[in-house]
């Protein structure tokens, strides 16, 4: 009896659609939070001509300081986005490996600089382009939610074939 209530409890779709997803999405906020721990009053060079770490203030607007001092709102947005996207992927179900890893990375990257906002009052961004050293400081969240955004955009477009209606 406890061993078919156990495999049942495993066979369960939530595990099979989902796990994939909550595991990139617990492993991108660890990495995001862990990187921005060591990182961010660092100044070196990762990967010569590439990219660097350079300590920068706390960003508080978002993309580019766009929304700059607009912390509440950027909070409230954030969560919403959380929420809307969860409540969306509940719904969806599919099982594609790609819409999969856009969801986690888009999700993963969005609660790592929310965790940031609620908890310091801003972002710490860090990382830069050393051949474009006017390009605004970013983090690993936002190279997460910026390949999150390529592959669902590569779903959207390639891959996912709606079932026509009859």
């Amino acid at each position: 009896m406890k061993q078919s209530l156990k495999t049942n409890f495993l066979k369960r779709d939530f595990f099979k659609t989902n796990l994939l997803k909550i595991v990139l999405i617990f492993s991108i906020i660890f990495v995001d939070l862990l990187t921005k721990h060591f990182l961010y009053e660092s100044n070196f060079i990762l990967i010569p001509g590439l990219i660097g770490s350079r300590y920068s203030s706390l960003n508080t607007g978002g993309a580019w300081s766009m929304l700059n001092d607009k912390m509440w709102l950027l909070i409230l947005l954030s969560m919403l986005f959380v929420v809307v996207a969860v409540i969306f992927d509940i719904f969806f179900k599919t099982e594609n490996k790609v819409y999969s890893f856009a969801f986690g990375f888009v999700l993963g990257g969005t609660i790592g600089n929310l965790i940031d906002r609620l908890f310091l009052g801003g972002v710490r961004d860090f990382l830069y382009f050393e051949f474009w050293p006017t390009y605004p400081t970013f983090n690993f969240a936002d190279v997460f939610l910026l390949f999150g955004m390529i592959l669902l955009f590569v779903f959207v477009i390639f891959i996912y074939k709606p079932e026509q209606k009859r």
